[in-house]
C-alpha cells in the first residue's frame, strides 16, 4: 500500500495533474456535502499562493445529493 500511495503521488508530480480526493464526507438532511482535501500541483498560477501547498476546497457531490433524494422518499 505504502509503494502504491509512493507512486501515485510520484506520478501526480511527473503530470501535474489537480486531483481531488474526498477528505471526509457529511451529510446533511440526505445532501451528500464532500469535504475535498486538494491536491495542489504545478499548474495552479502563483499569485494564488497555492503552489506546492495543500489547501482545502469544498464541493457538493450533486449526483449524490439527487440519487439520496430520491431514495430518502
Amino acid at each position: 500500500k505504502k509503494k502504491m500511495k509512493k507512486r501515485f503521488k510520484m506520478y501526480l508530480k511527473a503530470n501535474d495533474i489537480f486531483v481531488s480526493k474526498v477528505y471526509y464526507r457529511i451529510r446533511v438532511k440526505h445532501m451528500g456535502l464532500y469535504i475535498l482535501n486538494s491536491y495542489k500541483f504545478l499548474w495552479v498560477p502563483k499569485p494564488f499562493g497555492y503552489k506546492n501547498k495543500y489547501f482545502i476546497e469544498c464541493g457538493i457531490n450533486w449526483l449524490g445529493w439527487i440519487l439520496e433524494f430520491q431514495w430518502s422518499k
